[in-house]
């Protein structure tokens, strides 16, 4: 008679797996904690030792942060001295164009003086030996409107004292140009000037040229006007005289107006 002999096998159960999964899944994490702690640990250790090399390099390199700091303070100095430096440019600019102005300025009115004397000196020439017979007054007065008081006097002594007469008598006319000034000093109110002159005296007894004639004057400026104190005449490049039948005379007889204070 055969005897069945029936073994049980059994497969784990449920339980069994879970628990050694849990077990396996504990032992896992345990593993990640350490490992993470051993990371941190690595971690904490290298700041604290990145820390302990930064502390070490400002306590070996005190003198490296003083040079940083002296090369900024070098910089803003620098800085500091270029803005200086160009306000200082600025502020010579400045004045030397204030003085170039000045001197311009100065030098204006130096010319601009002058050209006064030069005009009053001129116009007083051109009036001396310019008149008409017939308006004798208009003459005069014309002079003694660009003369100073005392030749003024003079001249109007000298004029109505002979020079009028002569002028009427032989029917006189002259007109006279300017060629050319030559200033000379011009010393506050004083000045002195050479006017050159071209006339030409038409009359009775014929007709007198004179080129180049040089008119020596002294001037004073008075109320803001230059006037005209002493004329001297000092000579003339050329002059002719033709009689009315236009033959040329040796001897000028033609009326000159007196040309010196008492003449």
């Amino acid at each position: 008679m055969k005897t069945d002999t029936t073994e049980d096998i059994r497969s784990p159960s449920a339980e069994e797996t879970d628990t050694e999964g849990t077990a396996a899944d504990a032992e896992e994490t345990d593993a990640e904690e350490t490992e993470s702690e051993e990371t941190d640990a690595e971690e904490t250790g290298s700041e604290e030792s990145k820390a302990e090399e930064t502390e070490a390099d400002e306590a070996a390199a005190p003198e490296g942060r003083a040079g940083r700091r002296g090369r900024i303070a070098g910089l803003l100095t620098g800085q500091v001295a270029a803005r200086l430096l160009v306000v200082a440019v600025l502020i010579a600019s400045i004045v030397t164009a204030g003085l170039q102005w000045h001197r311009a300025d100065k030098a204006d009115t130096r010319e601009d003086v002058r050209r006064q004397v030069g005009d009053s000196a001129g116009r007083f020439g051109q009036a001396l030996l310019s008149y008409d017979h017939t308006r004798l007054q208009a003459a005069r007065n014309r002079v003694l409107s660009l003369a100073s008081d005392d030749f003024a006097k003079t001249y109007d002594q000298a004029f109505t004292g002979g020079l009028e007469g002569i002028i009427t008598k032989l029917k006189a006319d002259a007109s006279a140009t300017v060629r050319t000034v030559y200033i000379g000093d011009v010393d506050g109110s004083n000045a002195r000037a050479v006017v050159v002159m071209d006339s030409e005296v038409h009359s009775t007894a014929g007709t007198r040229s004179v080129l180049g004639s040089y008119l020596d004057m002294k001037l004073a400026r008075s109320h803001g006007t230059w006037k005209v104190t002493e004329v001297t005449s000092i000579g003339a490049a050329n002059e002719s005289m033709t009689d009315p039948d236009g033959k040329q005379q040796t001897t000028p007889t033609q009326p000159e107006p007196s040309t010196s204070p008492g003449g």
